[in-house]
This record gives structure tokens, C-alpha cells and sequence, in this order.
């Protein structure tokens, strides 16, 4: 499934910072080849596919998607709003709920965790194993435990990932495999108030690590 409604740029990002554990194994075989570490770079994504803030992509035609852990569904999430600890100052709205969260969508992120290359005839393999830091998008000064209360599962934890890519690379191509990680994307509403019971009609987005996007090709 790609990500077809991107957000618009003008948003308040907050990125939970970042992962631990890296354990990337990567081998070719039949031919002459390369592999490295490229993490932070775009190469291989198409420009028209980048969200507009510029940190996810929908996949294209030479993007295989594998997950590692089965998809969320279309469903609300069972996770009750969170409670605020103590009432806001008069006249200020300083605690929010976030009620009605649920799957959206799943997009890739344009962190480039890995690479390969190589000169064909060859068979690429590119096997990846890390942790990836969940993503908040949001349009309101929100605390992230509000938002994992929401959502039903923690904003500010990192989730493992994990899979391998095999790509046959024709003789006298090359080749080359890229490992991004999947993320399935969460909305919530965002109410104000202790109560949580006035709507301010902005939105939050949650993004969870759940599998990897491999972008391949041969020229």
C-alpha cells in the first residue's frame, strides 16, 4: 500500500531521537560488488514521491516493501486518551487528549539505513537488522506521552526491524539494493481542556517502525 496524502509542510515536526543497535549482514555472490553504510542520503527515491517536510516517500516500481511485523488495519486503536495530571492555567489550553487514533496508512522513511552494489551478472543480498526510532508529526504543542496514550503504543521508544533482499543483477548492469525503513502511520485528534472535551480540529501523526523498504535496480 503507498501513502497517498501526504502533510502539508507547514507543521510542527517532532522527531524522536534515534536508534540503537545496529546489525546490518550483506554478501553478493557471482560477481564484483561493493556494500556500504549510507545512512541520511536519498538516493534512488524518486523526487515527485518525497513527502512535503521532506522525510518520507511512497514506494515506487522498484520498491519491494517487507514487513516485519503484520499490518495494523484501517481500525481505531483500543488505547483510551490519556488524563491530564493537573488542570491548565485559566484561559490557556496546555493539556491535550488524543482520541480517535488509527491506521492510516504506511510510508517509507527517506533515512537510508543500508546499501549494496554491484556489477552484474550477480545476485545482490542486502540483509538488514536495526533499530528504527518511532516519528511525530503534529500540528499542536502536545506532550509525546499524551500522544503514546492516544495512539496505544510509545512515541518515544525504538522498534526493531528487520528483513533481506535478494535482486538479481543482469550481466553488464549494475546494480543496487537500499534499505529504508517502513513505517505504519497513525492519525489522532487532538481535544483540549482537562476533560478533554473541546475539539481544536488539529491533528497528530504517528509514525511506527514496522518493517523495511528495499529500493532496487539495475542500469
Amino acid at each position: 500500500m503507498q501513502l497517498t496524502n501526504f502533510r502539508p509542510q507547514r507543521r510542527e515536526i517532532a522527531k524522536v531521537m534515534s536508534a540503537a543497535g545496529v546489525a546490518v549482514a550483506l554478501t553478493a555472490s557471482m560477481g564484483a560488488s561493493v556494500s556500504h553504510a549510507a545512512e541520511g542520503s536519498t538516493l534512488g527515491v524518486p523526487t515527485g514521491s518525497i513527502s512535503a517536510d521532506g522525510k518520507f516517500f511512497a514506494p515506487g516500481p522498484n520498491t519491494v516493501v517487507k514487513r516485519t511485523e503484520a499490518p495494523a488495519g484501517n481500525s481505531p486503536l483500543s488505547a483510551e486518551s490519556a488524563s491530564p495530571v493537573a488542570p491548565a492555567p485559566a484561559g490557556t489550553a496546555a493539556y491535550y487528549n488524543i482520541k480517535n487514533a488509527h491506521w492510516i496508512a504506511q510510508s517509507c522513511g527517506t533515512n537510508m539505513i543500508q546499501q549494496t552494489s554491484g556489477q552484474g551478472k550477480t545476485t545482490l543480498v542486502l540483509s538488514v537488522e536495526k533499530s528504527v526510532a518511532a516519528t511525530v508529526t503534529k500540528e499542536v504543542n502536545v506532550d509525546l506521552k499524551y500522544v503514546s496514550a492516544g495512539m496505544g503504543w510509545s512515541v518515544t521508544s525504538t522498534y526493531g526491524v528487520k528483513n533481506e533482499s535478494r535482486f538479481e543483477v543482469p550481466d553488464g548492469k549494475w546494480g543496487t539494493v537500499q534499505a529504508f525503513p517502513l513505517f505504519d502511520v497513525y492519525e489522532g485528534e487532538a481535544w483540549a481542556g482537562v476533560g478533554g472535551d473541546l475539539p481544536t480540529g488539529k491533528r497528530v501523526w504517528a509514525y511506527k517502525p514496522v518493517g523495511v523498504c528495499f529500493n532496487q535496480w539495475a542500469q
